[in-house]
C-alpha cells in the first residue's frame, strides 16, 4: 500500500510500475481521503480497514509540510499490523530540522551549528553571537528549498526572522557552510547507500535541489561519506531516506535527512531502479 498525499505524481507512478514488475498487489491510497479512528482502547485506519492487515505494508509518501493528520492514519495501519520500512515516529522527527538535528548531534554526527527559540531579537543576536554571518533560516518543516532562506547581513536576518515570527512559523537557523551551493545526496534503503549523486545550485541561485533547478550528476561516494549517511538513517530510525550532506575538507556534514525522498534524477543520473529498491525492501520488511 503506498499511503500518498498527491497519487498523481510520477514517483507514486513509478512505485506502481515497480511493485507490478515483481508482481506485488499494489494500492495507491489519498492519504486525505483516510482517517483515523480512536475508541475503545483502539486506532484504526476508516477507508482502508480491508487492506491494513497482518499481510499488507505501507510505503508513506507523506511529505514534510503535509498534515499531522496523515501520519494519524499511518499510525492507525500500523496499529492495524500492518508493516512499514518507514514508523510515524522517525518520520516525525525527520521532517522536523530540530529534532533531527537533536537526534544527530545526540548521536555524535556532523552537523551544522543550529539554533531554536521564539523571540526574533533573542535569536538575532544568539546567531550574531554564536553562529555568525552567513546564517541560513529554516522553516522546522520546509520542503524542497522552500522556507529556507541564507541571511548575510544582520538586518536582513532580523527582518526575515521578525517576519516569520509573525506569522506564527517555527524555525531554526544554522550556519551556512562555505560550498553549500553543491550538496550530495545519499540515498539509503535498508541500512546500504543505493544511489548518490551531487547537485549544484543553478547561476544566481544557492539552493542546489533539483527542486530549484539545481542540476544533478552521479555520484561516487567515499566510505566516510555513505557511513554518515547510514548512521544518519539509523540514528532516526529509517528504513529508507535521501541524506542530504555537504563535503568539505575536514570532513561530511549532514544537512538534513528526508523521510519521503524524490528519487526521479537519482534514477535519472544514476541509473539505479530506486523505486524496485524500494518496493524490495519494503515487502521485505
Amino acid at each position: 500500500m503506498i499511503l500518498t498525499a498527491r497519487p498523481d505524481v510520477r514517483t507514486n507512478a513509478r512505485l506502481v510500475e515497480a511493485a507490478r514488475e515483481l508482481d506485488v498487489a499494489v494500492l495507491l491510497v489519498d492519504a486525505a481521503t483516510v482517517t483515523a479512528f480512536l475508541a475503545d482502547g483502539q486506532i484504526k485506519p476508516l477507508g482502508i480497514e480491508n487492506e491494513a492487515r497482518e499481510s499488507s505494508v505501507v510505503l508513506a509518501r507523506v511529505g514534510n509540510w503535509r498534515p499531522e493528520s496523515m501520519l494519524a492514519v499511518l499510525d492507525a495501519a500500523v496499529a492495524a499490523g500492518c508493516g512499514t520500512p518507514n514508523p510515524p515516529a522517525a518520520i516525525r522527527i525527520a521532517r522536523d530540522h530540530w529534532a533531527t538535528m537533536v537526534a544527530l548531534n545526540d548521536a555524535g554526527l556532523e552537523i551544522p551549528p543550529t539554533i531554536a527559540g521564539s523571540d526574533p531579537e533573542a535569536l538575532a543576536r544568539d546567531v550574531i553571537r554564536h553562529i555568525g554571518l552567513p546564517a541560513v533560516v529554516k522553516q522546522r518543516r520546509s520542503r524542497m528549498g522552500v522556507g529556507v532562506i541564507r541571511c548575510a547581513t544582520r538586518d536582513h536576518l532580523e527582518a526575515v526572522l521578525d517576519s516569520l515570527w509573525r506569522v506564527g512559523d517555527e524555525i531554526v537557523v544554522q550556519r551556512w557552510l562555505a560550498g553549500g551551493e553543491s550538496t550530495v545526496r545519499l540515498l539509503v534503503v535498508g541500512g546500504e547507500v543505493i544511489a548518490a549523486a551531487r547537485f549544484n545550485a543553478s547561476v544566481g541561485e544557492w539552493r542546489s535541489n533539483a527542486a530549484r533547478g539545481g542540476s544533478a550528476e552521479a555520484y561516487d561516494a567515499p566510505l566516510n561519506e555513505t557511513a554518515l549517511a547510514v548512521a544518519a538513517a539509523r540514528t532516526i530510525g529509517l528504513g529508507h531516506c535521501g541524506v542530504d550532506i555537504v563535503t568539505r575538507d575536514d570532513g561530511p556534514t549532514v544537512l538534513e535527512v528526508n523521510p519521503t525522498p524524490g528519487f526521479l534524477k537519482l534514477e535519472e543520473v544514476t541509473g539505479v531502479d530506486v523505486a524496485r529498491a524500494l518496493v524490495e525492501h519494503a515487502v521485505a520488511r
